[in-house]
C-alpha cells in the first residue's frame, strides 16, 4: 500500500503531461500479464501446515453419501445467467484513464515510460549484443516509427524502411526476462494485403519471429508497451489527429482544435472557447503558439482508447477538468481555513468527508451506474432501482456514491433509504470481481452482497480497472501484512482515548473468575512458554497446579495441535469449570493418554485433587463434542477422533450435531442469495421456503442448543464442562463465548463483551485470516462465517432479552464488517503468535475496541437494564429463531425500515 500513497502523491505533484506515465505502469502489467499467459491474481500454493489443520474439518464428511462429498463447494453467490439487455443504458461520457493510478507493487516502482520529445516521430530502443537462432541483433537501435508505423532495426541507413515490419505484418509478441519476441509475417507490402492474409489464408504465408535482448527487463517492457499499443491504436490515433488536421499542416493549433470542436457539435464553448482550446493544448506539455504533433497526440491519447474524433475531443476535455479539478483540491487542502464546501463543490460529486486518516484516493470514475441483486444486470433496463454516481478506489475501498442524494419524502410510504446514498466496498470485503463484458463488472462481496456496476463500452478501459482494483485487493504475496490496518490512522489522540489494546489482559480476566484470587486459587497455575509448545494457543492460559510440567507437555501431545484442554471460565458460585480443547489423538488403536485422563479429572473436581466431597457423592464432568458421531468416528482414520469415555472417571459424553465450516459456508451462501434478492419470484419455491432449505437458522439453533447445554451443565448440575470439536477454534469458540454469554452478565457489557471476543476468538486462535481471506484469493475452501455465526446468535439472545446486552444491534453489525474490512488490527492473522510476533498489531494498528469506545454513544443500548445480572435462559425452539434481516437483508432496499431512524453501517468515520 505504501507504493500506492507514493504514487497518489507523486502524481499530485507532476505535470498534466506525466499522467501518462501512471497510466502505463498499469497496462503495462496488463500487458505484461497477458503475454506470460498469466491471470492477475495468481493463487498461490496453500501452506502445508494450514492445509493439514483442515484435515480434522474435511474428514467429518468421511462419512457422508457420496453425493455430498463430491458436492463442488463455491462460492455463496451462484454463476449468474447475465442476459443482454434489450435496451441499452446511454452510455456515460469516456471515462479519464490518466487518473487510474492502482499500479501493483513492482510496477509503481519501475517508470515504464519513454521520454517523448516534441518533432519527433520515432522512438528509439537500444539492444545489446545477441545471437540466436532467431536472429542477430548486434548493439542494434530498433526504431518505432509513428508515422509509418513500423518497427525497423538501424545499421548504416536510418532511411532504411524496407527492413522494418509494418504493425499490420505482426502477428504475436511475447517477453521473456529481458527479451522480446516478435512475431510476424513477410512479403505484405500493404495493409489490404495483411488484413487479408491474416484471415483464412494465414498458413500460406512465410511467418518468422525475431528476438531483441535489451539491458534490463524494464527496457524491454517499454518496448513492448509501446510496440502493442501502436499495434491496438496507434493507427486509429493518427487518423484522429488528421481529422482534426484537417490542413495538413502536421500539428493541431489552438484554432485547428477550436474548430474541430465546434464541427463535432460541441456548441457550448462560449467567448472563451479559444482560451479552452489553448488549456487543452497546454495539457499536453505543448507551447500553444506551435501547437501540438502527432508524437505528443500519441502521448496523451496512448492509453486512452478512442475510436472517432468526437471522442478524441471529449476525452481531451474530460482530461482538463480532471487535471483542474486536482490543482483546486490540492490548493484548498494547502491553504489553512479553506471553505470545506468550496473545496467539496469543486470536485464535482465527490465529497470528500468520508475519507479517513491514511486513506488515499488513487481513482476517481463519473456516470457509473450500479445496482445490487442476482439479476442486476436487469437493473440497467430499469426493471430494478438503480443508481447513476461516481466511483472513487482508494487503498483502503470503494465508494459508490450517488449523484441524487437522499430527499426525505415522508408522505410517501416507499421511500428509498438514505443508506442507498453511499455504499461502502472495502477491497478486503470483495471475494472475486469480473468482467462480464466491454462495459460490466461485477462485484461479489464476502458480506453477501453481489454488485454490478456499467460503464461505457470499452473493453480496454474495463479490463484496465478491473486489474487495477485486483492489484489493491488481492496484491501479490497478499495476506494481513498487506491489510489497509497498518496505514490507518485516528485523527484523535491515541492519549484522548480508551486504548482498545488495554482492555484484555488474561492475568486480570484470571483473577475477575476467580482462579487466581479466590479460595481456591492455589488450585490453579498459568502456564506459559512463549507460544513453543503449541503455536496457536494463548501465550498465557490456566491449567491445574496438581498438573506438573511433564504433565502439561504429556497432555498437550495428546490433543490435536497440541491444543490441550485449558480454562476458559469458572462459575464463583459452585467452582465449576469451563474448559475447551482440541480433540484427542485417539486414532484407531483407541490410544489413551494418563495426563489427559488426569488433567480432565482435575478439572471435573474443579482443581482439588483431594476434595472431600467427591466421596460422597462424585460429580459428573460433561465433554461436550460439537461435531456429530460420524464426523468424530472419521476422524479416527487419522488418528484422532473423540475421548473414549470408559477411560476417563465419571464422565459423560454428548455429540451437539453442528456442522463443520463448509456446511455453514454453503448455507450462508444460499441465505445470502435470499437476502440480496429483490424480486423473491426469482426464487424457487419463495422467499421463505429459500431461507428455510439454506438451513442457516438450524445451524445457528444448534449452536444456541449446545451453548445453552453447557450452562445447564454449569449453573443446575455443578459440573465441569469441556467442549471441543476437531481443532478447537471455531465451534469451541461458538460454544465456550455464548454459553459465557449466558451466565456472565460481564460479558454482555461493551467492555466485557471485547474481553470475551479477544480472550475465546483472538487469544484461543481463531483463524481470522483463514476464514475471512485477508488480502488473498486463495484457500477459499477454508473461508468460513464461524465468527459471523456467532454474532447471529448474540443478535437471537438479544432478540428474546432486548434489556440484557448494553450494546445494541449495530455494533454487531459494525463486528461483522470489520471481520472483512480489514480497518483495524484486532482480526488480522490467525492467532495470537502472529499478531503479537509476526504484525506486531498492537504498536502498528488500532484495536477496533478504540474505535467502538471512542462512538460509544452509537453503540448503546437505551433498553440495558443496569442492575440485571440474571442467567439467560434463552429458549431454543426453531419458532424463535429469526432471520437477522438488519445484517442478512440490508442490500434490498425493501427491507430498510421507513422514516427517519433508518439502518446505518459503519465502515470507519472520522471522530469528531
Amino acid at each position: 500500500m505504501s507504493e500506492l500513497v507514493a504514487a497518489r502523491e507523486s502524481g499530485q505533484a507532476t505535470s498534466p503531461g506525466d499522467q501518462s506515465s501512471s497510466q502505463a505502469d498499469v497496462l503495462t502489467a496488463a500487458r505484461q500479464s497477458s503475454a506470460e499467459n498469466t491471470q492477475l491474481p495468481t493463487p498461490l500454493p496453500a501452506e502445508e501446515d494450514e492445509t493439514e489443520s483442515m484435515d480434522d474439518e474435511e474428514a467429518e464428511s468421511s462419512f457422508v453419501a457420496a453425493k455430498t462429498r463430491k458436492q463442488k463447494r463455491s462460492s455463496f453467490i451462484p454463476s449468474l445467467h447475465v442476459p443482454k439487455p434489450t435496451v441499452p443504458p446511454p452510455p456515460p461520457p469516456p471515462v479519464d484513464l490518466s487518473a487510474l493510478r492502482c499500479a501493483s507493487r513492482d510496477q509503481a516502482k519501475s517508470s515504464a515510460t519513454v521520454e517523448f520529445t516534441g518533432g519527433r516521430t520515432v522512438l528509439d530502443f537500444k539492444c545489446k549484443s545477441k545471437s540466436g537462432t532467431l536472429g542477430i541483433m548486434k548493439s542494434a537501435t530498433i526504431q518505432l516509427d509513428l508515422d509509418a508505423m513500423v518497427m525497423r532495426k538501424v545499421k548504416g541507413d536510418q532511411n532504411a524502411i524496407q527492413t522494418g515490419i509494418s504493425m499490420e505484418c505482426i502477428i504475436n509478441t511475447k517477453i521473456s526476462n529481458k527479451e522480446v519476441d516478435v512475431q510476424y509475417m513477410t512479403s505484405v507490402d500493404s495493409t489490404d494485403q495483411g488484413t487479408h492474409l491474416l484471415g483464412s489464408n494465414r498458413h500460406l504465408v512465410p511467418i518468422l519471429t525475431k528476438r531483441y535482448c535489451f539491458p534490463s527487463r524494464d527496457e524491454a517492457v517499454r518496448f513492448l508497451t509501446h510496440l502493442d499499443v501502436m499495434r491496438e491504436s496507434g493507427k486509429k490515433l493518427k487518423q484522429i489527429f488528421e481529422g482534426i488536421d484537417k490542413r495538413n499542416a502536421g500539428q493541431i493549433s489552438q484554432s485547428a482544435l477550436f474548430r474541430a470542436m465546434k464541427e463535432n457539435g460541441m456548441d457550448n464553448l462560449g467567448e472563451d472557447g479559444l482560451g479552452e482550446a489553448a488549456k487543452m493544448i497546454a495539457l499536453a506539455d505543448s507551447d500553444v503558439s506551435s501547437g501540438i504533433d502527432f508524437v505528443e497526440f500519441f502521448r496523451l491519447f496512448m492509453y486512452t482508447p478512442c475510436v472517432t474524433v468526437h471522442q478524441a475531443l471529449t476525452e481531451w476535455r474530460n482530461k482538463l477538468a480532471l487535471v483542474q479539478r486536482r490543482r483546486t483540491s490540492s490548493n484548498c487542502r494547502d491553504s489553512e481555513g479553506g471553505d470545506e464546501k468550496d473545496a467539496q463543490k469543486n470536485n464535482g460529486n465527490i465529497a470528500k468527508d468520508w475519507v479517513v486518516d491514511g486513506e488515499i484516493i488513487v481513482n476517481v470514475v463519473e456516470n457509473v451506474r450500479y445496482s445490487f441483486g442476482l439479476k442486476a444486470r436487469d437493473n440497467l433496463d430499469g426493471n430494478h432501482h438503480h443508481w447513476v454516481g461516481t466511483l472513487s478506489v482508494t487503498n483502503y475501498r470503494l465508494v459508490l456514491q450517488s449523484h441524487i442524494a437522499h430527499e426525505k419524502t415522508s408522505k410517501t410510504r416507499h421511500e428509498v433509504s438514505k443508506y442507498f446514498d453511499r455504499m461502502d466496498i472495502p477491497v478486503n470485503a470483495i471475494q472475486s470481481i469480473s468482467k462480464l463484458d466491454s462495459s460490466c463488472v461485477l462485484l461479489v462481496c464476502k458480506d453477501l452482497r453481489p454488485i454490478l456496476c456499467s460503464f461505457e463500452p470499452n473493453d480496454l478501459w474495463v479490463t484496465t480497472l478491473v486489474t487495477a482494483i485486483q492489484s489493491i485487493a488481492f496484491p501479490n504475496g497478499g495476506g494481513p501484512k498487506d491489510a489497509f490496518a497498518f496505514h490507518y490512522k485516528l485523527d484523535k489522540p491515541l492519549g484522548k482515548l480508551e486504548n482498545g489494546w488495554d482492555l484484555y489482559d488474561p492475568l486480570k480476566e484470571f483473577e475477575r473468575i476467580g482462579v487466581m484470587n479466590s479460595p481456591h486459587a492455589r488450585f490453579y497455575r498459568i502456564w506459559s512458554d512463549n507460544y513453543t509448545m503449541s503455536e496457536t494457543y494463548p501465550k498465557y492460559f490456566c491449567v491445574p497446579s496438581a498438573m506438573s510440567e511433564s504433565d502439561i507437555m504429556n497432555a498437550a501431545r495428546f490433543r490435536s495441535k497440541c491444543r490441550m484442554p485449558a480454562v476458559s471460565w469458572r462459575n464463583r458460585k459452585n467452582g465449576a469449570i469451563l474448559c475447551r480443547s482440541a480433540q484427542p489423538m485417539v486414532g484407531l488403536k483407541s490410544s489413551r493418554n494418563a495426563a489427559d485422563e488426569k488433567l480432565l479429572n482435575l478439572y471435573r473436581v474443579r482443581g482439588d485433587p483431594h476434595n472431600p466431597l467427591e466421596l460422597e457423592e462424585p460429580s459428573t464432568l460433561y465433554i461436550l463434542d460439537a461435531r456429530k458421531v460420524l464426523a468424530a468416528t472419521g476422524n479416527q482414520v487419522q488418528g484422532k477422533g473423540t475421548e473414549i469415555i470408559s477411560n476417563y472417571a465419571h464422565a459423560e459424553l454428548v455429540y451437539c450435531n453442528i456442522e463443520n465450516i463448509h456446511v455453514m459456508r454453503d448455507s450462508v451462501g444460499a441465505l445470502g442469495v435470499a437476502g440480496v434478492t429483490k424480486d423473491h419470484g426469482e426464487l424457487k419455491d419463495g422467499y421463505i421456503q429459500h431461507v428455510k432449505d439454506s438451513l442457516w437458522l438450524r445451524h445457528v439453533q444448534l449452536v444456541l442448543k449446545a451453548s445453552l447445554l453447557a450452562a445447564e451443565r454449569m449453573e443446575l448440575n455443578d459440573s465441569s464442562v469441556l467442549v471441543h470439536c476437531s481443532d478447537g477454534w471455531d465451534r469451541t469458540s461458538q460454544m465456550s463465548s455464548t454459553a459465557m454469554l449466558l451466565l456472565d452478565p460481564y460479558y454482555r457489557t461493551i467492555k466485557g463483551f471485547a474481553v470475551l471476543v479477544e480472550k475465546e476468538w483472538c487469544d484461543f486462535g481463531h483463524k481470522f485470516k483463514d476464514r475471512h481471506g485477508q488480502a488473498s484469493e486463495k484457500k477459499k475452501d477454508e473461508r468460513s462465517p464461524v465468527f459471523i455465526q456467532f454474532l447471529d446468535v448474540v443478535h437471537q439472545l438479544m432478540l428474546q432479552f432486548p434489556s440484557a446486552f448494553e450494546f445494541n444491534e449495530r455494533m454487531l453489525v459494525f463486528l461483522a464488517d470489520m471481520v472483512h474490512s480489514c480497518l483495524f488490527g484486532t482480526f488480522l492473522g490467525n492467532n495470537s503468535k502472529e499478531r503479537e510476533v509476526v504484525l506486531d498489531v498492537k504498536n502498528k494498528t488500532v484495536s477496533v475496541w478504540t474505535y467502538i469506545l471512542a462512538k460509544r454513544g452509537a453503540y448503546l443500548n437505551p433498553s440495558f437494564d443496569k442492575k440485571s445480572e440474571d442467567i439467560l435462559w434463552p429458549s431454543t425452539s426453531i419458532k424463535m429463531i429469526k432471520t437477522w434481516d438488519r445484517y442478512f437483508c440490508r442490500f434490498d432496499l425493501d427491507c430498510h425500515p421507513r422514516g427517519t431512524r433508518g439502518w446505518e453501517d459503519d465502515w470507519g468515520e472520522k471522530l469528531k
